[in-house]
């Protein structure tokens, strides 16, 4: 390293003495996040998710139409938010395959492969590569998030008009699916820092935040506990916003003096649980991506 005509160090230079920038995490986050989210977009999983929950919305708003006006606006009590709030039902779904799809062997794949002797010798901290991957597939979650709102706006819009639709509802229910596919994906990169095996992430990914925590909530449901740890739980929040019936606790008669009581998560308790989700995984998956070494 040669002096500066200041008398200071000169910044790295290359063979040729022109002064060499040095990359900042900030540039190579951005540099991660564009090239991760150009590969998930060319991946057969996207097109494969993206098209299934097309087909499944446009069949739902095809059979609406067929019913015909009248009868949607009817069985939705003639209010645009109860017909949005019923077609964004699963929508908790979605999130948890995408984050499946695209989380659930983001990091494994580093240490399982051979991929791991090329990534994780670069000059890129390890946080920092998490970091881009993390953003990358959060972004392409929210495109399979936000095509199951685009038909659910179209159909509100045919059914109501758009004068009648609660914008701001609208907009606040897709912001809670914005934190929850946060939360999904935190928990997802989680259990891909864990298992070895990408595509064993993937399945317990869904097998975790579907299936575990559906039944589990189930189960905590027939003991009158609220299921106030559950993520599918909190998801609820996304369509109960937008819900003008909404009820947070709903008993059922079973007879015989004996009641089944139902819990749905309120907005503020939902973000709530989702922010915990976030604050818990995420760093988790970073500790634990940060210890591992490659084996592949």
């Amino acid at each position: 390293m040669r002096a500066s005509a200041g008398g200071s160090p000169a910044g790295p230079e290359t063979r040729s003495g022109v002064p060499r920038h040095r990359t900042s995490d900030l540039e190579h986050f951005w540099i991660i996040t564009a090239h991760q989210l150009g590969h998930y977009l060319r991946t057969n999983r996207f097109y494969g998710l993206l098209g299934f929950v097309s087909l499944i919305s446009a069949l739902t708003l095809a059979s609406q139409v067929d019913a015909g006006v009248a009868t949607i606006q009817l069985q939705q009590l003639y209010r645009s938010s109860e017909y949005l709030s019923n077609f964004l039902v699963y929508t908790g779904l979605w999130v948890v395959l995408a984050a499946a799809f695209f989380g659930g062997d983001a990091l494994s794949v580093d240490f399982s492969t051979g991929a791991g002797y090329y990534m994780l010798v670069l000059p890129v901290r390890r946080p920092v590569l998490l970091a881009g991957r993390y953003a990358a597939a959060t972004l392409v979650t929210l495109a399979i998030v936000g095509t199951s709102y685009a038909f659910a706006t179209a159909g509100a819009i045919y059914f109501f008009g758009a004068e009648q639709i609660p914008w701001s509802l609208l907009g606040g229910s897709l912001g809670i699916a914005i934190v929850y596919s946060l939360a999904a994906v935190s928990v997802a990169f989680c259990i891909s820092a864990f298992v070895r095996t990408p595509a064993a992430g993937v399945l317990i990914t869904v097998l975790a935040l579907y299936v575990g925590f559906t039944t589990l909530q189930s189960v905590v449901e027939l003991a009158n506990i609220e299921p106030w740890f559950s993520l599918s739980y909190a998801g609820g929040a996304m369509a109960a916003i937008l819900d003008t019936d909404f009820l947070h606790i709903q008993t059922i008669p079973l007879g015989q003096q004996q009641y089944y009581t139902i819990w749905v998560a309120t907005v503020a308790e939902g973000l709530e649980i989702m922010a915990a989700y976030v604050a818990v995984f995420l760093p988790l998956s970073a500790y634990l991506y940060q210890r591992a070494e490659s084996t592949g």
